[in-house]
């Protein structure tokens, strides 16, 4: 078995040389099993060994007998042991979770707190291949994608699961064996809790009347899930950096371009945009549903999403950020390129030509050219909005926006009327002004997306500095 674990460590790369590795140590079997493993090849591996207890403080007397057999076991092995102890109850209660979930999150802050002030690169938990087959099943019964129903991975992080390829069986028989004792914990017996009676029932059931190895076979599927639901998760990345443009208070999801996409990374796209704009905390799968339905509905058409957010049907796409920060989009643009729109009175006109090493950029006020391949967003034309930010010199500093105004004397009640050539909060060019260094004509540049502003009144600056002044029309 040890052989077993030690070629599952060395598979998945979790523990290297000289690492210190904080392992989990409740003083049940499984944990028990793990630090004596850990003790095993602590030499051959070549790393350091910490443990840490968390007391609950749900059990009374047994939690308090818990924590003295596990200071106990540290003490007899030479281990170094750090000991918290947690209001997991007040804090549920206080937070509206439950028992089981609360204690969790009390363990797993104490863990990456402990393993920072011991100089910890790996935390080592004892879930087991009983545990994965538990996992999944939950998952499943309460709805789930491939990303739930792959259970636990072995690496996460600097959490690691070297039991994960063990059923408790096994560890349980090992222990037996060399005369190794642990607690037990009453709580595991109840079945008032979910997982216990996922775990006591269901996989009993599975392993007496469908198949001995099916927990087994409910892990090796896992490791499958794994691999596809890292494929997926590549292919969402991509997908999601051309159809979604990130802002201050959420995303929008480009109508055309979302579109594109075959429904299986059109709505892992959607969980990601609710990831991003809070996180998937109450987020079920009738909401990625709903969402994808809004499309369909008519510019002004919204939906209510868990945690304070809204999705607003827009022109050429859907808005999802917070309700709070829902804002009218009538005065902004999100050009072709190649093409033209207005905003206002003026016409702005993009056309797209391949670089020219020879040719000089002349220097321009209402005609500009860019570097295209250094957009990383979708361009829009809109007004200024908080955190929006340029680049002022070639060692990519930063300005402020609103700083930059200020800085060149933009009267406040003229601030407020600039028209701005956006890249998500990186602001491309301030017509009349100047435009930002990072999107310059370089000589590397490939791709050069020329930009004209025609119509109306803009009060502007050369780049060079010259005073402001009243023009009118389009200077090319």
């Amino acid at each position: 078995m040890v052989s077993r674990i030690r070629a599952y460590i060395r598979e998945n790369r979790m523990i290297e040389p000289k690492d210190r590795v904080l392992a989990g140590l409740s003083g049940g079997a499984d944990s028990v099993c793990l630090l004596f493993v850990l003790l095993e090849l602590r030499r051959e591996l070549d790393f350091e060994l910490f443990c840490v207890h968390v007391n609950h403080n749900l059990r009374g007397e047994e939690s308090a007998r818990d924590e003295a057999f596990v200071r106990e076991l540290c003490r007899a092995q030479g281990v170094p042991l750090v000991c918290r102890s947690c209001r997991v109850r007040e804090r549920a209660e206080e937070e509206g979770r439950s028992l089981e979930e609360m204690g969790r999150i009390c363990r797993y802050e104490a863990f990456g707190e402990i393993a920072g002030e011991q100089g910890c690169s790996r935390i080592a938990v004892a879930h087991h291949a009983d545990d994965q087959a538990e996992t999944m099943l939950f998952h499943l019964f309460r709805g789930t994608g491939i990303r739930g129903l792959s259970g636990m991975r072995p690496v996460r992080g600097k959490v690691i699961r070297p039991l994960l390829i063990l059923e408790s069986k096994e560890i349980r028989e090992w222990l037996a064996e060399r005369g190794i004792a642990w607690c037990t914990d009453s709580t595991n017996q109840s079945e008032d809790y979910t997982r216990n009676r996922i775990r006591r029932t269901v996989l009993p059931c599975a392993r007496e009347q469908v198949n001995p190895g099916a927990v087994r076979h409910m892990a090796e599927t896992a490791r499958e899930l794994w691999e596809i639901e890292d494929f997926l998760g590549e292919k969402t990345e991509e997908a999601f950096r051309l159809c979604v443009r990130r802002e201050d208070e959420g995303c929008f999801l480009l109508e055309e371009v979302f579109a594109r996409f075959r429904p299986v990374i059109a709505r892992r796209v959607l969980l990601l945009c609710l990831k991003e704009t809070g996180g998937l905390r109450d987020v079920e799968r009738r909401h990625t549903e709903l969402l994808w339905k809004l499309f369909e509905q008519g510019t002004g058409s919204s939906l209510d999403l868990p945690k304070g957010r809204r999705a607003v049907r827009e022109y050429k796409g859907v808005w999802i950020g917070r309700r709070s920060a829902e804002r009218d989009e009538s005065g902004s643009a999100r050009p072709a390129v190649p093409g033209s729109c207005r905003t206002g009175a003026y016409i702005w006109t993009f056309s797209l030509e391949n670089a020219d090493k020879s040719q000089i950029i002349p220097k321009k006020t209402y005609t500009k050219w860019f570097d295209y391949d250094k957009i990383i967003q979708c361009l829009e034309i809109r007004k200024r909005r908080p955190g929006d930010y340029l680049e002022i010199n070639k060692e990519h500093g930063r300005k402020k926006l609103k700083d930059f105004l200020i800085d060149e004397k933009v009267p406040a009640r003229e601030r407020e009327k600039l028209w701005l050539l956006a890249d998500g909060s990186h602001i491309l060019w301030i017509p009349g002004m100047r435009i930002s260094e990072a999107y310059k004509v370089t000589e590397h540049t490939i791709r050069v997306l020329k930009v004209q502003l025609c119509g109306g009144n803009e009060d502007g600056r050369e780049d060079q500095g010259d005073d402001f002044g009243r023009r009118r029309g389009c200077e090319d």
